[in-house]
């Protein structure tokens, strides 16, 4: 299996940019750019699909493990090279700007909802300040100066930023106003600020906005009245709003388990607990060799140890407190080299041994609630 080797490390060496910079896109920030590929017709639909093949293969991603888990999220740089791909497929360099007028209810998910559930616009534009890495990892802030209310929108520095992607982003945030603002009595955009010079294609974007547009600016803005701050939103639900925002703040803490490598890297060390999950041998069944598969790791801001450590915790908490297993199989089947070793680990993860864990969890209330329910 060693011998793909050489293909993990020519893909490094080619790609250029192709690096993990450890941070990810959610699946559903490219689902305006599939939709303006279908509405181009089948055949361009079949070549795009060929082609985003190609590129998550050299990622040691594929199409299937997006299509079986939406939850999986792709590398930033993944997803820059797709949007570039997508460009050249459609032979336009407004596409991005165009599929983000083709954002509809609901493609955003979580963070469209918890946006839409706020109950006034400046509400939702602080909302989506926050959480905006659960699509992207990009920064949105509001600044006010005098009348101007403005939105500004620009990808974290240091990672990859085309003009297009900036493009992007503006229209599909107007686009998810429009779909959720209650629109009567609302107020034209005073103005859209751009930083990059002024495209080829800079007469679509009064079209697309429908306000007046300036290059060359020191923000990616949508400028309004401040007085729309306070214009409410037409979905406006309080109670679904603090629901979501716990939600929304738990998938937030989580983000790095659901990058698409390190979830595959931890479903490989699942696979092989019981053979003691060693790097060499979680490495051979990625197809990388154990220096490839450290760096992509450092690269999401993780290591291989910190995976299996944290998927042994919790492992062994859920085998104490919902399965006969003794202390000795459970540190067997997590692959510690004997019970004294499992010990060691299970008093730095909870402070306490695993019998008095185990014990601890019969005596809550809880577990003598479902026990006598039983």
């Amino acid at each position: 299996m060693m011998t793909q080797e050489p293909r993990d490390h020519m893909t490094e060496a080619q790609s250029g940019s192709r690096h993990f910079t450890g941070s990810t896109v959610s699946l559903t920030a490219i689902t305006p750019f599939l939709r303006a590929l279908e509405d181009r017709g089948p055949e361009l639909s079949l070549r795009a699909l060929e082609r985003g093949e190609q590129v998550l293969q050299r990622w040691g991603l594929s199409g299937e493990m997006l299509a079986a888990d939406h939850r999986l999220r792709l590398p930033h740089d993944l997803v820059i090279e797709l949007q570039l791909d997508f460009i050249d497929l459609l032979g336009d360099p407004a596409a991005p700007l165009l599929a983000g007028q083709k954002l509809q209810p609901g493609d955003y998910e979580l963070l469209e909802y918890l946006c839409a559930s706020c109950s006034t616009l400046g509400e939702s534009i602080a909302c989506l300040g926050r959480y905006y890495p659960l699509l992207i990892d990009a920064e949105h802030t509001l600044a006010i100066e005098g009348n101007r209310a403005e939105a500004r929108f620009r990808i974290r520095p240091g990672l990859q930023a085309p003009d297009s992607i900036h493009e992007f982003g503006l229209a599909s945030n107007f686009t998810m106003s429009v779909l959720h603002l209650q629109l009567e009595g609302a107020e034209p955009l005073l103005e859209v600020c751009l930083a990059h010079p002024a495209p080829p294609h800079a007469s679509i974007f009064s079209q697309i906005f429908m306000a007046p547009v300036r290059f060359g600016c020191e923000y990616n803005a949508l400028v309004f009245p401040v007085s729309m701050l306070e214009h409410p939103m037409k979905d406006a639900d309080p109670t679904l709003h603090s629901l979501l925002t716990r939600q929304a703040d738990s998938e937030l803490a989580a983000l790095s388990i659901h990058s698409a490598f390190p979830a595959q890297v931890r479903e490989h060390i699942e696979r092989t607990l019981a053979q003691g999950a060693g790097l060499e041998q979680v490495a051979e069944r990625l197809h990388l060799s154990p220096s490839a598969l450290r760096t992509r790791l450092r690269s999401h801001g993780t290591t291989y140890s910190a995976l299996l450590d944290t998927l042994r915790r919790d492992h062994a908490r859920r085998a104490l407190r919902q399965s006969q297993m003794s202390v000795a199989e459970i540190a067997h089947a997590l692959g510690f080299a004997n019970p004294p070793a499992f010990n060691r680990a299970f008093r730095r993860w909870f402070g306490v041994a695993p019998l008095a864990f185990r014990e601890a969890a019969v005596d809550h209330p809880a577990s003598r609630f479902w026990r006598a329910r039983g």
